[in-house]
């Protein structure tokens, strides 16, 4: 009964636009993207700028990409600071090496109040250049390093590292 109608009413549109082409163009292709409800969410696109790696940088991180003892966790917001000014941030992607010994399933269940520590200790210590332009990286590793450690008990967490970081300034 539903196609019936569905007919009658195309033939309706057909007959009465001025432009009969127009009245059976398709609406525009799936993308998958649908609430619960059914219908078509809101489609949100976000770009960062990332800086590109060399080839054997690129082999190193699908090797620990594949350590079973890994993970990266929630990207940590960072403020950047010049002389007591806030500057910008930087949004950092952490990889973190779980020790040996340790339960890695309860590490990374409790991944989220880790990233609260990891984000309070960036405000507590700054962890930006001199000119607050962008991360120190090794003054970030040692603050976050020491925020995991604090969190996870000193033994728990064999290294820190940086993925990517993304750096977004204040214009003036």
């Amino acid at each position: 009964m539903r196609s019936v109608f569905a007919f009658l009413f195309a033939a309706l549109l057909v007959s009465a636009s001025p432009v009969p082409g127009l009245a059976l163009a398709s609406p525009p292709a799936d993308s998958g993207n649908e609430s619960e409800g059914g219908q078509r969410g809101n489609r949100i696109l976000t770009l960062f700028n990332l800086a590109g790696s060399d080839d054997e940088e690129d082999e190193v991180e699908e090797e620990d990409e594949d350590d079973p003892r890994s993970f990266t966790m929630p990207t940590v917001v960072a403020p950047l600071s010049r002389e007591g000014r806030l500057t910008g941030f930087a949004y950092v992607q952490i990889r973190v090496r779980i020790a040996d010994g340790q339960n890695i399933w309860s590490i990374r269940d409790d991944a989220h109040y880790a990233l609260d520590a990891a984000v309070r200790a960036a405000y507590r210590n700054s962890v930006s250049n001199v000119e607050g332009s962008g991360l120190d990286v090794t003054r970030a590793v040692a603050v976050w390093q020491a925020a995991l450690a604090e969190h996870y008990g000193p033994r728990a967490i064999e290294r820190v590292e940086i993925r990517n970081a993304d750096t977004r300034l204040f214009r003036r």
